[in-house]
């Protein structure tokens, strides 16, 4: 049995958002089975399907998570929608952008497959029909600026206050009934946007990269740096904090 955790959610699902390769959607749908993972199955997840795509908002939305459950085939499908508008070209600002929204859109899914997974599938279709829970929730254009701003902050021990990252943001039942996720979901939000795990493996590929001249580790941590911002299209601050958060881990490994 998997942790219903952050870190437990984290590595559950990281390899479903790998796959969908958000910086890179078109109008062709991406189309993830659950059912194709054997720890999602055994985490009771395997009647989910993940579709994302771009597409071309008209009422100010930036992105939008929706579930539709198919009574045909006995499965829920996660709709994941990014604004077309994020992908007009591959510059560092808009995949930044897109990034930081189809990952806090997945989250919003995320709480529905936990949801799902906890109480099954009867109950789950109960709490939908009875609107206990929101089956669509939009990113809006003032949600989007206002995230932007705050962004850098969360990768600092603080983090932020923002409504849109706070945990309550995120949850389906608002203290009605247990939800199935004992961790906290700007946690997962920040873990799916930058993870040890993910500062470990560009690190050691940088590490390979010079191993026949040596690297120092102050070289190490810069390359990495630029390396995360540039490549992976993140917040300069916000890799900043998240890099001075584990350099005790960084230290203990690359040392």
């Amino acid at each position: 049995m998997f942790e219903r955790t952050a870190e437990g959610a984290f590595a559950l699902l990281r390899p479903v958002l790998q796959e969908l390769k958000v910086q890179h959607l078109k109008i062709e749908p991406v189309i993830v089975k659950a059912s194709s993972y054997k720890e999602l199955i055994i985490a009771g997840m395997e009647k989910w399907i993940i579709v994302a795509r771009h597409f071309p908002f008209n009422n100010n939305s930036r992105g939008l998570a929706k579930v539709i459950f198919d009574k045909t085939h006995n499965l829920f499908i996660l709709f994941i929608c990014i604004d077309r508008n994020l992908f007009i070209n591959d510059g560092q600002y808009l995949r930044k952008q897109r990034k930081m929204v189809a990952i806090h859109e997945f989250v919003h899914g995320s709480a529905h497959m936990f949801l799902e997974s906890y109480h099954r599938s009867e109950r789950y279709i109960e709490f939908m029909e009875k609107s206990i829970i929101e089956k669509v929730k939009m990113t809006y254009s003032n949600e989007f600026i206002e995230m932007l701003a705050a962004i850098g902050k969360l990768g600092s021990k603080d983090g932020t206050e923002h409504d849109v990252f706070t945990d309550g943001h995120f949850r389906l039942l608002k203290g009605l009934y247990d939800d199935g996720f004992d961790g906290n979901f700007v946690e997962l939000y920040i873990y799916f946007l930058l993870s040890y795990q993910l500062i470990f493996e560009t690190m050691t590929a940088i590490k390979i990269q010079h191993e026949a001249t040596g690297i120092s580790m102050t070289e190490l941590l810069v390359l990495t740096f630029n390396e995360l911002v540039e490549n992976k299209a993140l917040d300069n601050e916000f890799v900043i904090k998240r890099m001075g958060h584990f350099l005790p881990k960084i230290y203990a490994d690359f040392l």
